[in-house]
């Protein structure tokens, strides 16, 4: 009885000793019950624990997906990514770092610039919903390692469905809407610069929002925006609808309203529409000066090709930062063609155009090649109105992980060449 009690043993041979401990010790009288006890308590862990392996065996020969158990606040919180959790709190991580390198080899100059950004999102369950903190700092001059630190973000939000922010960060404001479809080529005639259209006004900065999604895919935006501006306030308003038919919007900025003498408004208002296998897209955009931009586009796909085209028209007095001969006249305007064929999975060609009224035009033609499933080489070839003809490589390299590295070369044809490599890793 007594090399029993002190062995070890799984849950079987557990049961069948203490069914013939019973049997051995009904011969004792009054030990009988005490030996059964300190057996029964010796072994009630490995009986349990037996059993609980038995309901996951079972449970696993019915499925095959595993039991899950959240483990931390992240997991509770259905937070993934690089993530630290406490006993209350879920901190995430992301960003990015890159580097780029180029060398004019006829100035014979080089110029080199990285570049971070790194954000820092803490969250907390609420009553109300998720209770948020969020920084974002970045570098933006390139060339610094440690003076030139900016704070991009840094704000509170609370709330699932509805969300209070208040803080440094972007605006609510509805703008988009307002790409074409074209490849290459964008349009960029409204302020020479980015694509799309403008939405003007006093927008983010310091400011105090609320976003509500009203569901069915319609959510509404409310801010009181570049609220650091001394004495002053812009008033920002949005309706957003995120459908399968496409998306549309409405945004509004009303500028300065602290200030009674003046009464500067805004607007931005654009839609995509899909339709089997094509898309159309307007945006509109106006102001209390009566200046104004629209711009619509298109694109259909058949079978392995793919047509776009848009066209921007635009009051001149955006126009006139272009310094085009017709800079005074009442519109201008500036329209992009394009051509895709995706040959099989490896090879994608694609020709496109690009001209405007102001007699300025290109024209190019584009082949992606898939070396390998992480290596793809760009070639393109570029002519404009000045007889230029400039040709473009690049190799790009992709391993995984978030780490991107690209070099390439540039030649014309007045003899200007350079190099260049870049390289990216980015993170969550």
């Amino acid at each position: 009885m007594e090399s029993f009690v002190g062995r070890e043993c799984d849950v079987k041979h557990t049961l069948i000793s203490v069914v013939a401990f019973r049997q051995t010790a009904g011969k004792t009288g009054k030990m009988k019950n005490k030996l059964i006890l300190e057996v029964s308590t010796m072994k009630v862990k490995s009986l349990f624990l037996g059993s609980a392996a038995a309901v996951a065996l079972s449970s696993g020969a019915m499925a095959a997906d595993p039991i899950g158990v959240a483990l931390d606040t992240c997991s509770l919180l259905n937070i993934t990514g690089l993530t630290v959790s406490s006993e209350s709190n879920c901190l995430k991580f992301s960003g990015e770092v890159s580097y780029d390198w180029d060398w004019d080899l006829d100035a014979e100059t080089t110029t080199s610039e990285f570049g971070w950004e790194f954000t820092m999102e803490a969250t907390a369950d609420s009553d109300f919903g998720p209770a948020k903190a969020v920084v974002t700092l970045i570098d933006e001059s390139g060339t610094s390692t440690s003076s030139d630190v900016d704070i991009d973000e840094a704000y509170v939000a609370i709330g699932d469905q509805t969300v209070i922010m208040a803080g440094q960060k972007g605006s609510v404001a509805k703008d988009g809407d307002d790409e074409t479809f074209t490849a290459l080529f964008d349009l960029d005639g409204r302020d020479g610069n980015d694509e799309g259209i403008d939405l003007g006004g006093g927008q983010g900065g310091h400011v105090i929002q609320v976003t509500s999604d009203l569901g069915n895919g319609v959510d509404v935006a409310l801010g009181l925006e570049d609220l650091s501006t001394n004495d002053n306030a812009s008033l920002v308003a949005g309706l957003g609808v995120d459908q399968d038919w496409g998306t549309a919007h409405v945004g509004m900025v009303f500028d300065d309203i602290i200030d009674p003498g003046t009464n500067d408004w805004f607007l931005h208002a654009g839609a995509t529409i899909n339709v089997d296998d094509m898309s159309f897209r307007g945006a509109f955009s106006t102001d209390d000066a009566g200046e104004w931009a629209i711009m619509v586009a298109g694109k259909a796909t058949f079978d392995m090709f793919t047509l776009a085209a848009g066209v921007e028209f635009f009051e001149d007095d955006h126009s006139t930062t272009l310094g085009g001969p017709d800079a005074d006249t009442d519109v201008e305007w500036e329209a992009a063609v394009s051509g895709e064929a995706a040959v099989n999975d490896a090879v994608t060609i694609t020709v496109a155009g690009r001209w405007d009224d102001n007699d300025e035009w290109d024209v190019a033609a584009q082949g992606v090649f898939a070396v390998s499933d992480n290596l793809d080489l760009t070639a393109k070839v570029n002519f404009d109105e000045a007889n230029v003809t400039t040709f473009n490589a690049d190799l790009d390299w992709a391993p995984g992980g978030g780490f991107e590295a690209g070099v390439g070369v540039e030649i014309d044809s007045n003899s200007n060449s350079a190099l260049s490599a870049s390289f990216s890793k980015a993170f969550e």
